[in-house]
């Protein structure tokens, strides 16, 4: 696809690529074993702030909302427990 640029020597690409697999993992469990949901919030909010992280590096504003509301959602998730 023209403009991608898969440069994976850049920390950020390896940042966006733990957060993403952080949040899937613990959607996983999620799914596989429900019942520690402290844990898999604790998993998905790290995941959350590597990607805002990267999504602040690219200035990306859409990237950046959705992360804010991942980890509110997250942060309420092992606030109410």
């Amino acid at each position: 696809m023209a403009g991608w640029h898969w440069d994976v020597s850049a920390p950020e690409q390896w940042l966006s690529l733990l957060g993403s697999a952080l949040i899937l993992l613990a959607y996983a469990l999620t799914v596989a074993r429900p019942g520690q949901r402290r844990l898999y919030c604790s998993i998905s909010l790290t995941g959350g702030v590597l990607l805002l992280i990267v999504a602040m590096i690219y200035r990306n504003i859409g990237l950046t909302m959705l992360e804010l509301a991942w980890i509110a959602i997250n942060a309420w998730g092992l606030a109410k427990r």
